[in-house]
């Protein structure tokens, strides 16, 4: 019998803010329950961000947290798009202005913007307690001075000359929206996690979760993720407003559940042709380390 092989591909340090062994963890439980199916043989190998260039093709399926372009180019060149999640193309539409771009597309309450060159004056008034945030439009947040609000004219200022000192060129700006955060998780369609992290409103607003599981998951699509994580503003009228969508989060608060569902996900890859989906689910029978 054919032993099926999945590779796993860590995420450079620099690229995982405040979660380094975090973004480890979650790709080595969910490989690790993969490699414990119990139909077929499986063999899975981890190599890091910067080996992707003199990897082997010969991998039947392949699970990356990559995120520099020169890691992205090398996936894409080594490896087929539909053999790997997510794949190069998914992993760039999560890039700020890219995302911004997609999302504004869809009805999931991504609010408007517009870029502005770092060497530009800032364009808009304060008036009324109006408050932006500037964002980092050539990537996602990697620390946490890529997403920063401005609140007046001189810090606004003051924040674009610190884009321009990091080499930033360009930010994206968008209007404050006030509400409690929600974090939300994701895999496909097969799992769907969302917890409050910030309360910012003086009552409690309670979401529409099935709304909001529906809204990020209609985001993660648009992106082409499979495997994503993002953040969403509840408002005051219980309004629903999509902030961010990003590509293989850590899971923190449901690694154990988030695991098996991307483990799940890589067998009905491998094996979508050989078995009905219901007989696959069933015979994941180890689902722990």
């Amino acid at each position: 019998m054919k032993t099926h092989k999945i590779l796993g591909i860590y995420r450079l340090p620099k690229f995982s803010n405040n979660a380094i062994e975090a973004d480890r963890l979650i790709l080595e439980n969910s490989l690790q329950k993969l490699a414990n199916y119990k139909k077929i043989p499986i063999q899975v190998d981890y190599i890091e961000e910067p080996e992707i260039a003199s990897a082997s093709s010969n991998y039947d399926l392949v699970f990356t947290m990559c995120q520099s372009e020169e890691a992205l180019e090398a996936l894409e060149k080594t490896f087929a798009k539909e053999k790997t999640i997510n794949s190069a193309e998914a992993i760039r539409n999560c890039y700020r202005k890219k995302m911004s771009q997609l999302l504004s597309q869809k009805n999931v309450g991504y609010e408007p913007f517009s870029t502005l060159n770092t060497k530009e004056e800032f364009p808009y008034s304060f008036d009324q307690g109006t408050t932006y945030w500037l964002k980092r439009s050539d990537f996602h947040a990697i620390s946490d001075e890529d997403v920063t609000l401005v609140e007046n004219a001189e810090e606004a200022k003051a924040k674009l000359k610190k884009f321009q000192e990091r080499g930033i060129q360009e930010v994206i700006i968008q209007k404050h929206i006030h509400g409690d955060i929600y974090k939300f998780y994701g895999v496909n369609s097969r799992f769907f996690k969302a917890i409050k992290v910030r309360n910012f409103l003086d009552s409690t607003i309670e979401p529409d979760y099935a709304l909001l599981e529906k809204i990020a998951h209609t985001s993660a699509a648009a992106l082409n993720l499979k495997v994503y994580g993002g953040d969403c503003v509840v408002d005051r009228d219980g309004g629903l407003h999509i902030i961010d969508v990003n590509d293989w989060p850590s899971f923190r608060i449901c690694r154990e559940e988030a695991s098996t569902a991307i483990a799940e996900l890589g067998i009905q890859y491998l094996l979508k042709a050989q078995y009905p989906i219901e007989e696959m689910m069933s015979s994941l029978s180890i689902t722990s380390a």
